[in-house]
């Protein structure tokens, strides 16, 4: 039997008392973006040492090791195929000169390893992600919206514009899109190995009509309660 639970759903609100989830849902969703601006503007020690402190801190928010692995999957899977696209082209450019197509592939990975700036621009990404998980896991999308609504409203309270918040709920909705999708798509592929099915491409083609359908129904419904909520 499958179990259930929205905490083992990728970047989904994980309950705690811990100083991140007290903390005001404004600082939050100011100081991620700033951060991983920072990120792709200082060197790399900077991304390295970062993400190093983020694992600590996932770990003292009592983030188990399969959770911080299912929010960074996504750059994983990136990584596997940066990698792998790097090694084909580097072994079929070793093709010509080495002696033995085993020593292209030797050349080609050892090539595509050593690729420096491939792998900073992926510590970058896991920092950016984790930044990313840390956010949705210590914020519920009340708190989210909340947040950026008190943002809008200061922006609004300098700006010589009306007062009244109108982007808000478009932007805490483009926001959360991510839990959203990522619990779609689990729950998605929970059904199908609860009917027994296996991973494969008879599984992708089976629930991917779903995963989209039900994601333009939560979307139109969403719409439509912003939309009823602007007329009242």
């Amino acid at each position: 039997m499958i179990k259930s639970g929205k905490n083992s759903l990728a970047f989904s609100y994980k309950a705690g008392s811990t100083f991140v989830h007290k903390m005001p849902p404004v600082l939050k969703i100011l100081l991620i973006p700033s951060i991983n601006i920072l990120i792709f503007s200082l060197p790399f020690e900077f991304s390295l040492g970062f993400l190093i402190f983020q694992a600590l801190l996932a770990f003292i928010l009592h983030f188990t090791i399969r959770e911080q692995l299912r929010d960074l999957r996504p750059v994983l899977y990136y990584a596997v195929i940066l990698y792998a696209t790097s090694l084909l082209a580097q072994f079929f450019a070793a093709l010509g000169t080495a002696g033995t197509w085993e020593e292209a592939l030797k050349s080609g990975f050892l090539s595509a390893i050593s690729n420096t700036e491939t792998l900073k621009m992926l510590v970058k990404l896991f920092c950016v992600m984790q930044s990313a998980s840390i956010l949705f896991k210590t914020s519920t999308t009340l708190q989210i919206r909340e947040g950026i609504g008190a943002i809008e409203g200061a922006i609004r309270h300098i700006l010589p514009v009306s007062k009244k918040n109108t982007f808000t709920d478009t932007i805490a909705l483009f926001i959360c899109f991510i839990p959203m999708v990522y619990k779609n798509w689990e729950l998605s592929k929970r059904a199908w190995f609860a009917r027994g099915g296996k991973s494969g491409i008879k599984m992708m083609k089976s629930i991917f009509p779903v995963f989209f359908s039900v994601g333009i129904k939560q979307a139109f419904n969403a719409a439509r309660a912003i939309a009823i909520r602007r007329e009242e």
